[in-house]
């Protein structure tokens, strides 16, 4: 199986992607998680990807690309497939992406949109940075990386929905109900979950790169 998964901060992009790779052995890629390895390991690209990220703006494509084609690419190679959490988050990236899709011959098969009210986000996000020690989830930030996302990623939607292949899932609910209606969504277009085995249908969707970004 091989689909991207697109919402704003704290809808749940990580939870139900992990899921997803529990029930497929796709390879989950979240690009935040392989920012913050950068960022941890200290190198250059950690120190240029740090100075976006503490203010809560999207890192720039040339940083971004360098860190998820290598990923993205070994995991269609390893696995063959892939759930990819959190990218692209700009028309400028998916257009960029459907380039590369083209030319590795890496497409995707749907694209999830997870949806929430904005202040049950900013509560989920507050939690976490309480748990998890993420000292860039602030109230301030996270106001910020919202607005982000509405300016730049929102554009997105309408561009999926318009091409059909977005699956659109609240999920200001329980997480039971979201699996289940997850699992419909993808079945009904040919994707069948079947713990950790699945039929998978030649990619004709979306692209991480995408063949319709």
């Amino acid at each position: 199986m091989r689909v991207v998964m697109l919402s704003p901060p704290g809808a749940g992009k990580g939870t139900h992607s992990r899921w997803l790779t529990q029930q497929t052995g796709a390879a989950h890629i979240s690009s935040g998680e392989l920012l913050r390895a950068e960022v941890a390991r200290g190198s250059g690209l950690g120190r240029q990807v740090a100075a976006y990220t503490d203010r809560g703006d999207l890192v720039p494509d040339e940083l971004i690309f360098g860190v998820l084609v290598p990923a993205v690419v070994a995991a269609a190679r390893e696995t063959g497939g892939y759930v990819l959490d959190g990218f692209p988050r700009t028309m400028p990236q998916a257009l960029r992406a459907a380039q590369i899709g083209l030319e590795l011959g890496i497409t995707s098969d749907a694209v999830i949109y997870l949806t929430a009210p904005e202040e049950e986000l900013v509560t989920r996000l507050l939690d976490r940075a309480n748990r998890d020690g993420r000292p860039d989830d602030t109230l301030d930030v996270i106001r910020h990386r919202l607005a982000v996302y509405a300016r730049e990623t929102a554009p997105l939607v309408d561009y999926y929905r318009g091409r059909g292949i977005l699956l659109e899932l609240s999920t200001d609910r329980p997480e039971a109900d979201v699996r289940a209606d997850l699992r419909d969504g993808l079945e009904a277009r040919g994707l069948v979950l079947a713990g950790g085995s699945q039929t998978v249908p030649d990619g004709t969707g979306a692209s991480a790169g995408a063949k319709d970004r």
